[in-house]
Formats: C-alpha cells, sequence, structure tokens
C-alpha cells in the first residue's frame, strides 16, 4: 500500500511538471560559462563571463576560484538563467556552455 502511494505522488508530480510551461522547465541552469568561441569550445572568457553573471538578472554570482556563474548554493543550485546568458555572451561576440 504504501509504494502504491509512493507511486501515485511521484506520478502526479510527472504530470504537474509536464504540464507547465515550457519556460518553467527550462528557464535556469547550473553553472555557465563564455567561451572564446562562439560554438561553445575554447578557453573560458573569464572578464566575459564575469560581466554577463553580473548583467543577467539571476540569484547567481561569479565564482572566482571556479571561474563560472553558479547559483549561491554552489554547483547544485540551478540557479543561473542559461538563456539569457547565452544571449549576453552572444552579444558580446562570444560562445558560451554549461559547466
Amino acid at each position: 500500500m504504501r509504494f502504491t502511494a509512493t507511486l501515485f505522488a511521484l506520478a502526479a508530480t510527472a504530470v504537474t511538471f509536464a504540464a507547465a510551461a515550457p519556460e518553467t522547465l527550462v528557464k535556469r541552469g547550473g553553472p555557465e560559462i563564455c567561451t572564446s568561441n562562439k560554438d561553445g569550445t575554447g578557453e573560458t572568457d573569464q572578464q566575459v563571463t564575469k560581466d554577463c553573471c553580473a548583467a543577467v538578472n539571476q540569484k547567481a554570482y561569479f565564482n572566482e576560484v571556479e571561474k563560472v556563474c553558479e547559483g549561491y548554493g554552489g554547483p547544485a543550485d540551478n540557479a543561473v538563467d542559461t538563456g539569457e546568458m547565452v544571449k549576453c555572451c552572444a552579444s558580446r561576440d562570444r560562445g558560451s556552455r554549461a559547466v
């Protein structure tokens, strides 16, 4: 009986997430960097990453040790607005990628 209730709760949660608006599902992500190449390859462009992390309205900061933009909760915190970071990096003629 307990297994059935747990399974039902998990299924209800999955349906709730599936019915949510698409931007709710993909808006935030983990750590992000701006790269020297437009295709997302190459070295981290630390200055552009730092600038974009500050410019994008999110609950994240530029980690000076790791050289990434990440949420205040650390690497597992999905606080970085990936779409806006991609736009910001591209506006500065750089690529981006999640790390």
